[in-house]
C-alpha cells in the first residue's frame, strides 16, 4: 500500500436517510392505527431516530473529518461523533479484531493506550474498509513478529 493514504471519515448518507425514514415511519404508522396524535413513548421511539439523523447530517456538513494512513502511525478521529483526531502510532498495535453490529462492521484495533474503534459505516465504501482491515492487521502481525 502506498502511504501516507487518506480516507473520508464521515457517515453515510444512506444511515442519515434510513434513521429518517425509519422515525419518520414509526411515527405516521402509529398514528394511522391508533387514530391519534402520538405521545409519549411512541413519540420519542420515533423522535430518537429522526434526531440521531439530524444530529449525523450536522455532523457530515458542518465537520469534514479523515482517517490517515501515515508512515509511521494511523491518525483516527475518535469521541463522541469522531470529532477528535487521535494518532496511533503502528508500532503499539497489539491485536486487530473484527465484530459486527447489525448494520456495519466494526474493525476494533488494540494498543498500549486502549482500544480503537473503525467503524465501516464511516468509510466511503466497503473497498476502503477492507484495505485498512488488511493493512492494520499486517500491521498487527508484524509487531508480533518483531
Amino acid at each position: 500500500m502506498n502511504l501516507p493514504r487518506e480516507y473520508s471519515y464521515n457517515p453515510r448518507w444512506q444511515l442519515i436517510a434510513f434513521l429518517f425514514g425509519a422515525g419518520s415511519v414509526w411515527i405516521a404508522l402509529l398514528s394511522l392505527f391508533c387514530r391519534c396524535m402520538p405521545n409519549g413513548f411512541i413519540l420519542w421511539f420515533g423522535a430518537l431516530p429522526i434526531i440521531t439523523g439530524i444530529l449525523l447530517a450536522v455532523r457530515r456538513l458542518s465537520c469534514n473529518r479523515y482517517l490517515r494512513l501515515d508512515s509511521d502511525g494511523l491518525i483516527l478521529p475518535t469521541g463522541f461523533l469522531r470529532l477528535r483526531p487521535a494518532r496511533i502510532p503502528y508500532t503499539s498495535i497489539e491485536r486487530v479484531w473484527q465484530t459486527s453490529i447489525p448494520w456495519m462492521a466494526v474493525l476494533c484495533i488494540a494498543t498500549k493506550e486502549g482500544k480503537f474503534e473503525v467503524l465501516s459505516g464511516m468509510l466511503p465504501d466497503t473497498g476502503s474498509y477492507l484495505a485498512v482491515r488488511e493493512f492494520l492487521n499486517w500491521q498487527a502481525k508484524n509487531n508480533l513478529n518483531n
